[in-house]
């Protein structure tokens, strides 16, 4: 039971938000009234209704909770593994990797977030910034690591900042992947790593 949980800790509790992402994708970001996806969080995870009403006042507050969960996971989690010492081509493969495993892991947080993000810069100010600048961050970081692979000789792009568009546009296209026998996800990363490293910003096999 979580009924003695506090807001806040309640905004980060994974199994609310893996329950909250699960009803968003099977029912759609609008279908479910709030005060139905709250008595059905609240019975599936043994957490305080009362609670639940508190941190999540609105149904935009709940998806903002399950978006954010998403998108900190990818950007910073990758942030703190990667190695400013190891070689560009090294760091692209590796960023390539996490981001197809991240999107693929939180595919329908991050399809909430298409629906999530024009009413909070609309309506909330303050929580598209905290969107806004992750997205920063995490454009910044691949910048550098082109940037890094330029200065090395191993990268041969007309524009780092084309390149780095170029790259994020790539990792953020998995709408179509279904998983099967024949192309399954480490299998994908494999491909989506090949196709930036070589393709996109010019290293030689």
């Amino acid at each position: 039971m979580t009924a003695d949980l506090s807001p806040d800790v309640l905004r980060t509790t994974g199994p609310v938000l893996d329950c909250a992402t699960r009803l968003f994708a099977e029912h759609g970001p609008r279908s479910l009234a709030m005060s139905t996806l709250t008595h059905r969080i609240a019975e599936e995870t043994g957490t305080d209704e009362d609670a639940l009403s508190r941190a999540f006042p609105t149904r935009l507050d709940l998806a903002h909770a399950v978006v954010l969960r998403a998108v900190r996971e990818r950007v910073e989690g990758r942030l703190e593994a990667d190695r400013p010492s190891a070689p560009a081509a090294e760091r692209v493969c590796a960023l390539v990797r996490h981001h197809v495993r991240l999107s693929w892991k939180h595919r329908s947080a991050l399809e909430l977030a298409r629906e999530l993000l024009p009413s909070l810069r609309a309506a909330r100010q303050e929580r598209y910034r905290e969107f806004a600048l992750l997205h920063r961050d995490y454009r910044n970081h691949v910048r550098t690591i082109i940037d890094d692979g330029v200065r090395e000789g191993s990268f041969h792009v007309d524009s780092v900042e084309l390149a780095t568009r170029s790259v994020l546009s790539t990792c953020d296209s998995l709408e179509w992947y279904e998983p099967d026998e024949v192309l399954g996800l480490d299998d994908l990363a494999g491909v989506y790593a090949d196709l930036v490293l070589h393709h996109q910003l010019g290293h030689p096999r």
